[in-house]
């Protein structure tokens, strides 16, 4: 360690000389007051003797500890020196959450100036975007998941990497092609009053009218009158065959009967998901069909009505599922939750009941700007939030 000695008229002026020459690295060793100049003009001075590390100063000083006891005699200065670290620490984070949000990367570890990955939303549980998805609908455990990578701020940055995160964990998928080498059969399953018998006519009316295929439709519901006599309008109207089965039998023989078609939609009985004597018996005259089931759910239904349909019919193992109604949800938070909690991916939406118009291929865009508009709603005590979140 090398020694200096600093005189200034005041212990002051000593103090921030020996702070602007080497930062922290000083370590004052002795201070005293002495007198300096000719006989009769001799004034006071603070001699202080500092150590110093190394013999160099550092680079960077601002980054250091200030020397003991500068606070006493220079607050201002102090505050202006904690603000101008306080800047540089905030501009490092930016820096470093860009280059991840952009480029899913982060400064070497061998870098000498690179940072540690800082940990965005450590108390999730005070995200300011936790309670508005809440509201939404979303269940915390899936919210807070999300939220332990979106940043905090600025807010519209968070909600566009909101966006980003809701949008890629949605899975979708499982929609009928528009043509294909060998028969198909689509079977829709569900508790009643979701919309198969509609949806099935929507299915019916794009492959049929639009895809110019071969559509052929199979009902087995035949325990509530209504919804056979719907199915026959609508196969009258698109001058469809229409074959009722009862039986395992009777379904065998509508597959045969139909063995040349391109496709056959099956539309089956409307029971509560509670009713599982009916869903067995469901099940044992699906048997002899072969293909794509598709389990139909409402999207107005709340999550524990939902994932419980979803349990409840995962007898007839369905490979994707439908949600209906979504233009009378008042909020898809509900969705949010069963997508990412089933097993199976959402292959269709329906927002109203026109024929065919109503139904689209599944999404995830579609219910994420639902969702952020829910949460958009239950932020806006908040300033402005400028986004893109909105752009499908």
């Amino acid at each position: 360690m090398q020694t200096k000695t600093y005189l200034a008229p005041t212990k002051l002026e000593a103090l921030l000389k020996i702070r602007e020459e080497h930062g922290a690295d000083a370590v004052i060793l002795s201070e005293r007051t002495v007198q300096k100049g000719k006989l009769f003009g001799k004034k006071p001075m603070v001699e202080i003797v500092v150590g110093i590390k190394g013999g160099e100063p550092e680079p960077n000083p601002a980054s250091k500890v200030e020397p003991k006891g500068i606070d006493e005699y220079d607050p201002t200065q102090t505050r202006l020196r904690k603000l101008e670290r306080e800047m540089q620490e905030i501009r490092a984070l930016v820096q470093t959450l860009h280059a991840y949000f952009t480029n899913g990367t982060l400064p070497s570890d061998n870098d000498a100036h690179a940072l540690e990955m800082p940990r965005i939303a450590a108390a999730v549980d005070e995200h300011p975007l936790l309670r508005p998805l809440l509201e939404a609908g979303v269940e915390q455990e899936i919210a807070q998941e999300l939220l332990r990578r979106v940043p905090r701020i600025p807010q519209n940055a968070a909600l566009d990497t909101l966006k980003r995160l809701l949008a890629a964990k949605i899975p979708t998928g499982g929609a009928l092609p528009r043509e294909s080498r060998h028969r198909q059969v689509a079977v829709l399953v569900g508790p009643t009053g979701v919309g198969k018998t509609t949806t099935i006519a929507k299915l019916a009316a794009i492959h049929a009218l639009d895809y110019h295929r071969k559509v052929a439709l199979l009902s087995l519901d035949t325990y509530r009158i209504g919804a056979i006599q719907q199915l026959r309008t609508y196969a009258e109207l698109m001058q469809l065959p229409l074959h009722v089965a009862t039986t395992a039998e009777e379904v065998q023989e509508g597959l045969e009967l139909f063995s040349d078609y391109d496709l056959v939609l099956v539309d089956t009985i409307g029971r509560g998901q509670r009713d599982e004597a009916h869903l067995q018996e469901m099940r044992q005259a699906l048997l002899p069909v072969k293909g794509i089931v598709y389990l139909t759910l409402s999207a107005t239904a709340d999550t524990a009505t939902l994932l419980d349909a979803a349990q409840r019919f995962a007898i007839f193992e369905p490979d994707a599922i439908i949600l209906t109604k979504l233009d009378e949800a008042a909020r898809l938070g509900n969705c949010v939750n069963l997508a990412l909690r089933a097993e199976q991916p959402l292959a269709y939406f329906t927002n109203g009941q026109r024929v065919p118009e109503d139904i689209t291929i599944a999404d995830a865009q579609i219910i994420t700007c639902r969702v952020l508009s829910a949460v958009l709603q239950c932020h806006a005590k908040h300033p402005r939030l400028e986004s893109s979140v909105f752009q499908v």
